[in-house]
């Protein structure tokens, strides 16, 4: 017979994550139909770093 499991036992995970994940969703204007798109990426933020200058950081690499 199967164990039974309980949402904690589901949500609780051995050992701990090292980043955390944001959706970051940034708009780029197209150079061949001059349209807006808008483009949606996951990122990796690593514990201890500050979550606004990483998502800065690479919607500014991104655009370029």
């Amino acid at each position: 017979m199967a164990k039974k499991q309980t949402f904690g036992d589901k949500t609780s995970k051995k050992g701990g994550s090292d980043f955390k994940v944001a959706k970051v969703v940034y708009s780029v204007k197209s150079e061949k139909t001059d349209a807006w798109k808008f483009m949606e990426k996951s990122i990796r933020i690593p514990n201890g770093e500050n979550d606004q200058k990483v998502v800065d950081a690479f919607i500014g690499k991104a655009t370029k």
